[in-house]
């Protein structure tokens, strides 16, 4: 009986498998293309994120704002090395893209990333350069390999969770010795 109260408490306490083996993000992706400022595009997720740079925050990139224009972006991991107090150069600024998880095409973003309200499927699109060209994964292959940044990049199973099933299969021990010793007496 008391075995099989564990092994039931256990089934409802741990989970079937690490969050670590997610396939991409379950929430909003967020792609940052760095262009000619680094070698790679990054990726990450961000979960319920109120605007596009929440979600760009959320998804574990540094955010930088041009300070005379509310909600345009300057640097993304400090990137590029510039002065944020006026708009960048047109030939060299953060332009937004946007999608959903099966696109396998980008939109330019009709509106700026603190003014955009993106969805759970949706995948938000960073690229440095003239804004000609969208960031360098498409949307569905972004989703698909979501790693490294924002919430659940590295979650595994927590240790909350180990500490639980020990405290149960204590308790579930000692039911047991109380269970044996009663029926002895």
């Amino acid at each position: 009986m008391a075995t099989a109260l564990l092994l039931a408490l256990l089934a409802v306490v741990l989970p079937a498998s690490p969050a670590a083996a997610h396939d991409g993000c379950l929430e909003v992706t967020v792609v940052v293309d760095f262009g000619v400022l680094a070698a790679d595009p990054a990726t990450g997720c961000a979960v319920d994120p109120a605007n596009g740079l929440d979600a760009l925050a959320q998804a574990g990139f540094s955010v930088t704002e041009v300070a005379s224009i509310r909600g345009m972006v300057c640097r993304i991991d400090e990137l590029p090395e510039s002065s944020c107090g006026g708009a960048p150069p047109a030939k060299e600024y953060w332009s937004y893209w946007r999608a959903d998880a099966e696109s396998d095409e980008w939109s330019y973003s009709p509106v700026g990333g603190g003014d955009a309200r993106p969805d759970t499927g949706d995948v938000e699109g960073w690229a440095f350069g003239d804004g000609s060209t969208p960031p360098a994964l498409t949307p569905a292959k972004a989703a698909a390999s979501t790693e490294g940044r924002g919430p659940g990049a590295d979650e595994e199973t927590s240790f909350t969770w180990v500490i639980a099933a020990a405290a149960l299969v204590v308790i579930a021990g000692l039911v047991v010795w109380r269970l044996r010793r009663d029926r002895r007496a």
